[in-house]
């Protein structure tokens, strides 16, 4: 089996090899610390299984943006690959993210190597693992979220393109200071504008606001699209 390792830190990908090659038999263990290095081997070489670092940062080539968007590549250039996503995030909404966009499987590096070993078993049978994270944010979530669980079009109704904008990079994890950097706002500005996103809605954190801002950024770009048509 041939298991290919993205992570732009060295000692992530040293360690994980190591840790694969003791703990699976009758493995082979590539490494890319960015992007392009990745396609490069997966366009060369047959790969049966993916371990892919969320936030990397981006390399300006074929690997997109990094993150998110490098992932989203992968899944959509090779849609039968198995792929983990492996990070130190715990933010539910960058693991639903991940899953939502094609990834089979999501593992903390705060993990044991046992829950990684699990999570390899499953996706390579064919199913997804979810890690417990996002299972208790559902548990929880599920009836204060209720309010939630409008379609796209009303939450689109509720706030302007702007805080559609803002909600969307909440889902991928910004602060408010790199939101503010990213379209050009002061901070203050963008924390008017998140107060707004959670009364609107009838959130209490930013957390639950991230569980949602996929879904409304995905409208607006949808409208966007019409709207040039």
């Amino acid at each position: 089996m041939h298991t290919l390792i993205v992570d732009d830190h060295a000692f992530v990908c040293v360690g994980l090899k190591a840790t694969l090659l003791d703990g699976l038999s009758d493995i082979k263990v590539s490494t890319a610390s960015d992007g392009a290095k990745a396609l490069d081997i997966l366009l060369n070489d047959s790969t049966d299984l993916a371990v892919i670092d969320l936030f990397m940062p981006g390399d300006g080539g074929d690997g997109g943006d990094g993150g998110f968007d490098f992932i989203d590549t992968v899944c959509q250039t090779y849609p039968k690959l198995p792929i983990i996503v492996l990070s130190a995030s715990e933010n539910p909404a960058h693991i639903r993210k991940c899953l939502d966009i094609g990834a089979k499987g999501f593992v903390t590096k705060s993990a044991p190597k046992e829950i990684l070993f699990t999570a390899i078993t499953k996706v390579l049978a064919g199913d997804r693992y979810i890690p417990s994270a996002l299972l208790t944010a559902q548990g929880d979530g599920g009836r204060g979220n209720s309010d939630l669980q409008a379609s796209a079009d009303n939450i689109a109704q509720l706030l302007t393109e702007r805080q559609l904008e803002i909600l969307a990079l909440i889902s991928k994890g910004l602060s408010n200071k790199l939101i503010a950097r990213e379209l050009f706002l002061s901070e203050n500005t963008v924390k008017v504008h998140v107060s707004a996103i959670l009364r609107a809605l009838s959130l209490s954190n930013r957390t639950q606001a991230g569980l949602v801002g996929p879904v409304s950024y995905t409208h607006l770009r949808a409208h966007e699209t019409e709207a040039d048509l």
